[in-house]
C-alpha cells in the first residue's frame, strides 16, 4: 500500500487497541470482508476509520456495535462500500502481481531451504564433500506450486467474501472431512510427479530470483 494509505492504516490499527472486547470480533469479521471488496485500499481504510471513530462513540455511551449498525453487519458493509468507486484495472493488476510476486518469492524460498539438495550440501560442506550447487525442479514442485497458488486465492477469497459466516461453516464436519478427503489424490499425485525432474537450477540463481521477486513486491506495494 501506497504512503497515505499506510499513514490511515497505522491510525485505523491505533484506533482498533480501544475497542472494548465485546466488540473487536464484529469488528474483525467488517474489516475482512472489507479486505474483499472491488474498491481501492484506501477507501477500505476510509470506511474503517468511520466505523471505528463510530464504535468508539458508542463505547463512550456505554453501547455496543450492535446500536450502532445493526445485527446485519453485511448488508450493512454492501451499502457503504456500493457509495465508493470500484478500483481501475491499473489497481487490480498491481494488486495481483504484487500477491503472486510475495507469494512466489515465499514458496522458492521455502522450497530452496527444505530442498534434499539443500540439506545435502549443507551435510557436504559440514564433511568436507565436494559441493553440488544444483537444485532440482520436479514436476510435482511445479503442479504443487500451482495447486498452492490456486487454493490459497480460493480460500482467501472465500473467507473474505462468507468473513460473517465462516465460522458456523467450518463447524460442520461433513465440509471438514470432505476437504481432507479430497486433498488426498491432490497430494497422491504430487507425491508421484514428485520423482521427475524437469530441469536444475543453481541454488544462488534460485536465491537471486526468490529476492528478486521479494522486492518486485515490495516496489508494488508502495504504488
Amino acid at each position: 500500500m501506497n504512503k497515505k494509505t499506510r499513514e490511515l492504516n497505522q491510525i485505523n490499527n491505533n484506533l482498533d487497541k480501544l475497542l472494548y472486547s465485546e466488540n473487536i470480533s464484529a469488528m474483525t469479521d467488517i474489516v475482512c470482508y472489507l479486505r474483499g471488496a472491488k474498491i481501492s485500499n484506501y477507501n477500505q481504510e476510509i470506511i474503517r476509520q468511520d466505523l471505528l471513530e463510530m464504535v468508539l462513540s458508542a463505547q463512550e455511551r456505554n453501547e455496543n456495535i450492535q446500536t450502532v449498525i445493526g445485527t446485519d453487519y453485511k448488508t450493512f458493509c454492501d451499502e457503504i462500500i456500493a457509495s465508493f468507486p470500484l478500483k481501475s484495472l491499473k489497481e487490480k493488476m498491481i494488486d495481483f502481481f504484487d500477491a503472486v510476486s510475495l507469494g512466489l518469492s515465499v514458496f522458492c524460498a521455502v522450497n530452496i531451504v527444505m530442498s534434499n539438495e539443500t540439506l545435502v550440501l549443507i551435510h557436504n560442506l559440514i564433511v568436507g564433500k565436494p559441493l553440488n550447487f544444483e537444485i532440482a525442479i520436479t514436476a510435482g514442485l511445479i503442479v504443487s506450486l500451482l495447486i498452492v497458488f490456486v487454493a490459497a486465492f480460493g480460500i482467501v477469497n472465500f473467507i473474505m467474501k462468507n468473513s460473517f459466516e465462516i465460522g458456523s461453516f467450518f463447524q460442520n464436519n461433513t465440509w471438514t472431512i470432505l476437504i481432507v478427503l479430497g486433498s488426498i489424490p491432490i497430494f497422491l499425485v504430487i507425491a508421484w510427479l514428485g520423482r521427475n525432474t524437469i530441469f536444475t537450477v543453481n541454488i544462488f540463481g534460485a536465491l537471486f530470483f526468490s529476492f528478486a521477486l521479494y522486492l518486485t513486491h515490495r516496489l508494488l506495494s508502495r504504488i
